[in-house]
């Protein structure tokens, strides 16, 4: 796997210019760094190839960025087993890189691929559209190492496939944006690739046309590993993106492109794969100073008309969409929208304070900080909100770690 160079250019979270950063060499040294952190009343980001910084509350105070990019060795592969153990400064292309040598992968499709880190994609539970079909890295996750600014590396799971009793901590971990611990390494189940992929994209004249058509193939036999009714550049469209043998691809690319009922584009594996790389990258964690990311979720079946409502509470608050990302069986939206330079702050409460129909909630994945201040920008708890609130105060009872950041402002 190609090494990289450590960072030393300042972070930047929210506004804040962290320009003292350690870059720790091994899991103990983390423990350690942080201990003394602690000992010295020092709070710390975790930080991996910084490319979701803007994600979460503003933080209440930060003095360190650690840097995990120094911890980027791959510390056990076994093709024949599927499973991989790996370092949290990992980039994941690299990790993806040397999971294709054995023709498998770690089915994921997180925005910023090619900078973010292993432990990154673990602490903020960044996954793309192909999400309908191969789930997150929470369902690979098998294990995990964390260290704690009480001086002490934990560590749970294993490197079999089903080894968990009890309470699962390592998926605990999985979204925690670094509050809980800083992952220093994690175990991985893996999966064969594809030999195959295709791309069937219906252009379609509004919102309604692209769910519907989506809603086609979603209650057809066809099972995409990404099924989307989205808006770009003000254009509408329905995608699906379908994986397996080549035959077979070609075969379930025709049904999916007489059920979409459109105009059509076809794209086959590299094509296809470029394709939804540019999707993705609609959904990376940064936006203009006018800006706003948006994900809006609800159970899968509504996700229609949670498309709907979002896209009309947008509009009643006076915001324009750039971009929408409907991803249809998963009950979730992302939107990209533009606010009012001056009216922004207000608008944003407005939205977040105001839910979009029953069993729906929005999380502001990014906005200016100024803009965030004094809202919880990710929206309705988490059911193991009272979990995570014992660990953090037996691991981390100074709240050392990215203070206010997580939901609850843990």
């Amino acid at each position: 796997m190609t090494k990289h160079a450590s960072r030393s250019q300042p972070f930047t979270i929210d506004g804040l210019t962290l320009s003292t950063i350690v870059t720790p060499l091994s899991a103990a040294e983390v423990a350690v760094t942080l201990a003394q952190a602690a000992a010295d009343g020092l709070k710390v980001a975790p930080v991996g190839g910084g490319t979701a910084l803007a994600l979460g509350n503003p933080p209440e105070r930060v003095d360190i960025a650690l840097s995990t990019l120094a911890l980027n060795d791959v510390l056990s592969y076994e093709p024949a087993d599927l499973v991989l153990s790996v370092a949290a400064g990992a980039r994941f292309a690299d990790v993806q890189a040397l999971l294709a040598e054995h023709g498998q992968t770690l089915p994921l499709d997180p925005p910023g691929e090619d900078a973010a880190t292993i432990g990154g994609l673990i602490a903020t539970a960044l996954a793309g559209p192909r999400r309908l079909g191969s789930g997150t890295l929470r369902d690979l996750l098998i294990g995990i190492a964390v260290a704690h600014p009480a001086g002490i590396v934990t560590k749970s799971g294993g490197m079999v496939v089903k080894n968990v009793t009890g309470f699962d901590l390592p998926r605990l971990y999985h979204g925690s944006l670094g509050t809980l611990g800083v992952i220093v390494s994690a175990n991985f189940k893996v999966l064969p690739r594809a030999r195959a992929e295709a791309t069937v994209i219906a252009r379609v004249l509004g919102l309604d046309d692209a769910l519907v058509a989506a809603a086609r193939v979603r209650s057809s036999r066809l099972r995409p590993v990404a099924l989307e009714a989205a808006m770009i550049d003000g254009d509408w469209i329905a995608a699906v993106r379908l994986e397996g043998r080549s035959a077979t691809v070609a075969t379930l690319a025709a049904e999916a492109a007489a059920l979409l009922a459109a105009d059509i584009d076809m794209l086959h594996d590299a094509d296809s794969a470029a394709w939804w790389r540019r999707y993705v990258a609609l959904q990376a964690v940064h936006a203009a100073p006018d800006e706003a990311l948006l994900r809006f979720a609800t159970r899968p079946r509504a996700t229609a008309d949670l498309a709907r409502a979002a896209l009309g509470a947008l509009a009643e608050i006076g915001a324009t969409s750039r971009a929408v990302m409907a991803s249809v069986g998963l009950g979730s939206v992302i939107v990209r929208a533009a606010f009012d330079p001056v009216e922004g702050a207000s608008q944003l409460s407005s939205l977040a304070t105001t839910s979009v129909g029953p069993d729906e909630h929005v999380t502001i994945l990014v906005a200016p900080a100024e803009w965030k201040r004094g809202l919880d920008v990710w929206g309705t708890a988490p059911e193991t909100l009272d979990v995570m609130r014992a660990l953090k105060t037996h691991f981390d009872p100074d709240r050392v770690l990215n203070p206010g950041r997580f939901v609850g402002f843990i």
